[in-house]
């Protein structure tokens, strides 16, 4: 199977629709340690539980990162998150 932006895309929409009523929820779920950010390893978790395979689950987690992580801080907010789900056409 081969593994596009959008696939990916749709997987997490259809995760999140399934798991969660809203984002925040899904947010706090992954939301490992309870600090308030998301890291790497929390993404890692969410596309493995949204079908992601393992051999390309290092390099979409590092994706979602840099593509959410606005101030760089290797870490990613509840507003980072937020903002993210919204301009990737997620629907809340």
């Amino acid at each position: 199977m081969a593994w596009t932006k959008e696939k990916i895309l749709i997987n997490i929409e259809s995760l999140m629709r399934s798991k969660f009523t809203n984002p925040k929820d899904a947010f706090d779920y992954y939301d490992n340690d309870k600090d308030g950010f998301l890291t790497k390893a929390d993404f890692k978790i969410l596309l493995k539980e949204a079908g992601v395979s393992l051999l390309i689950r290092g390099l979409v987690a590092e994706f979602m990162m840099k593509s959410f992580d606005q101030n760089n801080d290797n870490l990613v907010s509840w507003f980072e998150f937020q903002k993210a789900i919204k301009e990737s056409g997620i629907k809340e």
